[in-house]
């Protein structure tokens, strides 16, 4: 049935993600920026967001009728989903795009995200009751510094204005409101059909925006299909759906720690793929990174 409103669904408010399942999720989670630069020389951004999201929203509906469920899940359910996937997709993966898009370096903005673990535990207690301890706090700092030190080579970068940097704190205020709207509102939903509706919300936020300021359309570039169609079927299937998995069966603070680890994984991966420089200082940040999630997830 779905979950009453502002009733967290039943979940340990201790638990950590199981490891291997952490793992895959770093490692996926972090192809998404990989994905973004590589669609990037071909088609337009908010483009190429709302077709990931249209596309995985048709998946994820023959997936509920191929289950034999339904999507009648009644008017409130609906309404909160979409809100959801608003909060979630649309808004921060529609921000992270168009800050992108504005100019704003793909190091600065990986940081503003990171600092997400560190909201997420100031407002679990707040929000959920979840407790968040010394060990915890000290391995948020730890990954924090880590994070830091990862992507203090791209830091450099100047001549950028305000406004991207207003609209990546926006995207990451859609990702930690989303994350908490999953846990306390859509919860106790069956998770195919909700990230129907999810998908829907996002595509519903990025729509107006993309027909507003990019009249191109999607082209037809095998890079850019190859990367939309990593996009539906691995991460939004893959990575977000282990996010909200993580956000509805255990302790969101340690789920969301997790994303301290990407931006070190990122690196690693676009040393391999596109020869990009991989630097003594950002080995060090990421193995301070995983000493402090590893530290926040035992806590």
């Amino acid at each position: 049935m779905p979950t009453q409103p502002g009733t967290p669904a039943p979940a340990n408010p201790t638990a950590a993600p199981p490891a291997a399942l952490a793992v895959l999720f770093i490692l996926l989670w972090s192809t998404g920026f990989i994905t973004a630069r590589a669609q990037a020389p071909f088609g337009e951004p908010l483009t190429f967001v709302f077709a990931r999201f249209a596309l995985t929203a048709v998946l994820f509906a023959g997936a509920v009728m191929w289950k034999r469920r339904a999507l009648g899940i009644g008017w409130r359910a609906v309404g909160h989903n979409l809100a959801a996937g608003m909060l979630l997709h649309g808004i921060y993966l529609g921000c992270v795009f168009f800050a992108v898009t504005l100019g704003m370096p793909a190091g600065i903005a990986a940081l503003i995200q990171s600092t997400a673990p560190i909201f997420t535990a100031v407002l679990a207690g707040p929000l959920l009751g979840e407790r968040v301890v010394l060990r915890q706090w000290l391995g948020l700092a730890i990954s924090l510094a880590g994070v830091t030190l990862t992507l203090s080579p791209k830091l450099g970068s100047t001549g950028f204005t305000a406004l991207p940097i207003a609209v990546s704190i926006i995207g990451l205020a859609g990702l930690l409101a989303g994350g908490f709207y999953q846990r306390l509102f859509v919860a106790r939903d069956h998770m195919t059909v909700a990230n129907f509706y999810q998908y829907i919300g996002g595509a519903l936020i990025v729509m107006p925006f993309m027909l507003a300021m990019e009249p191109s359309g999607i082209v037809t570039h095998p890079v850019y299909l190859a990367s939309l169609a990593w996009a539906v079927l691995v991460l939004s299937f893959g990575a977000f759906s282990l996010y909200i998995h993580f956000l509805r069966t255990g302790a969101v603070t340690k789920a969301t720690s997790l994303m301290f680890l990407v931006p070190a994984v990122t690196s690693v991966i676009a040393w391999v793929l596109f020869g990009e420089t991989l630097t003594a200082v950002q080995i060090a940040g990421g193995i301070i990174t995983l000493a402090g999630v590893v530290l926040a997830q035992r806590g």
